[in-house]
């Protein structure tokens, strides 16, 4: 049994309840929508949903509509929910015959569905020339293997970088050749970035905040020292090489750069309000900050004690179980994906909607009006979907991290070696149940 395939058959969160509610999967959602050579001569339509709310859900509609006009045989047509919407709905929606035929989620969240045979596999797509899938990154596909087939598409793969606030930068006479290579050249930086008033004990500008209390922050910070949370499905928490980088972590924090125990969303809240000259984030913050009237640098996440690791905001594109029952359905979510990912999409895509491209052969001149994606594509190499292996009990896991995490930062609650083999041995009891 694959690592993956055990991960993905003791996802949490999904009962037999849930298995009951797929069986037979006999609703008329898509084969409703008879088109493309159907008896009434309308296209087949293909029901889309995804959570996209900002520009980038704006790009996806435009590609849409692209796609719309450019033949006749199919018609999207896409459905926005906020991401819990979908969470809540998607099962009931596919057992009453009115689900999506294709859908945007997190390999976490695809993984339970595809146990549940709500997902369908994709490898005929992958295994067709035509839809030059040769040219996806294969580090972004690689998460998606489920028993040695491919079952989701690359949508939305972003690497989490610095962004930084280019007045700040300029007053303090902070150039690209200062830009740090290593987390202690950031510590540095942002210590020296960091204004305190006399007397004052928190800093009235923060050099850089993160998000110490995110599902990816602490599982990145043990990537770069060599260690990990998981791998192949095993908690391997309580080792030296985290020890160590932790100890390092605890000691680098001491500084007074940064706030602990905020989540992601303070910590950006932070910058975009002018009170952190830099954040660790992904490219969202650039339209956020815009509105805010910050005018944003960005420079990869720096090497820590052993690599270069950062977290990745990964969405992919799943066939349900739905979509794929009907030929003609399959056949037009296959198209879309395709055109989707074609070279002329990826290119608006990442123009417009702030994401790297999901292939490789797009240049960086054919980036140029974008400099910050340009810049950030060659880091998708180095972003890494946190806890990628883990089987099962993902929200009490990283409630157990955050923990940690603050306790680290934050320099309290015992020695690193404590700290660790107390977690991991509460991660073990966790996930046992799923292995």
């Amino acid at each position: 049994m694959s690592t993956i395939h055990r991960r993905m058959r003791t996802a949490a969160g999904f009962t037999a309840a849930a298995a009951l509610l797929l069986t037979g999967c006999s609703g008329t959602g898509s084969e409703g929508s008879e088109g493309a050579e159907g008896s009434d001569g309308e296209p087949t339509v293909v029901n889309v949903w995804h959570g996209f709310t900002e520009a980038d859900g704006k790009v996806v509609q435009a590609i849409a509509d692209d796609f719309n006009a450019s033949q006749d045989d199919y018609e999207v047509e896409i459905e926005v929910n906020p991401w819990n919407v979908i969470s809540d709905k998607l099962l009931p929606a596919l057992k009453s015959g009115n689900g999506p035929d294709l859908v945007v989620q997190g390999v976490d969240a695809a993984a339970g569905y595809i146990e549940q045979k709500a997902f369908a596999s994709l490898q005929d797509f992958y295994d067709d020339e035509a839809n030059e899938t040769d040219t996806y990154d294969q580090h972004v596909v690689d998460y998606t293997e489920f028993d040695g087939e491919l079952y989701g598409v690359p949508m939305g793969y972003a690497p989490f970088s610095i962004w930084y606030n280019k007045t700040m930068f300029e007053q303090a006479g902070i150039t690209e050749a200062d830009f740090p290579e290593t987390w202690d050249e950031l510590f540095a930086l942002a210590e020296r970035l960091t204004v305190k008033k006399d007397g004052e004990a928190t800093p009235e500008i923060y050099g850089l905040s993160l998000g110490d209390k995110t599902n990816s922050f602490l599982p990145t910070i043990l990537q770069s020292g060599g260690g990990d949370v998981v791998e192949d499905g095993e908690i391997v928490l309580d080792s030296p090489e985290n020890v160590k980088t932790l100890q390092w972590w605890r000691d680098a924090y001491q500084g007074g750069w940064g706030p602990t125990n905020i989540g992601l969303a303070d910590a950006v809240g932070l910058f975009t309000a002018g009170k952190a000259a830099m954040t660790w984030i992904g490219p969202w913050v650039a339209s956020g900050a815009e509105a805010a009237g910050i005018e944003v640098g960005q420079f990869a996440t720096p090497a820590g004690l052993e690599k270069t690791a950062t977290a990745a905001a990964a969405n992919y594109w799943w066939l349900t179980a739905l979509g794929a029952k009907d030929e003609k359905v399959k056949a037009g979510s296959e198209a879309f994906l395709a055109y989707f990912n074609s070279h002329e999409s990826q290119v608006r895509w990442a123009l417009e909607a702030n994401y790297p491209p999901n292939r490789t052969d797009i240049t960086a001149e054919e980036l140029a009006d974008n400099p910050l994606i340009a810049a950030m594509a060659p880091q998708t190499k180095d972003a890494y979907i946190a806890l990628a292996t883990l089987p099962g009990g993902a929200t009490d896991v990283n409630a157990e991290l955050d923990t940690l995490s603050v306790n680290v930062d934050s320099g309290t609650g015992g020695d690193i070696a404590s700290l660790l083999t107390a977690t991991d041995e509460k991660l073990k009891e966790i996930v046992t149940p799923f292995q």
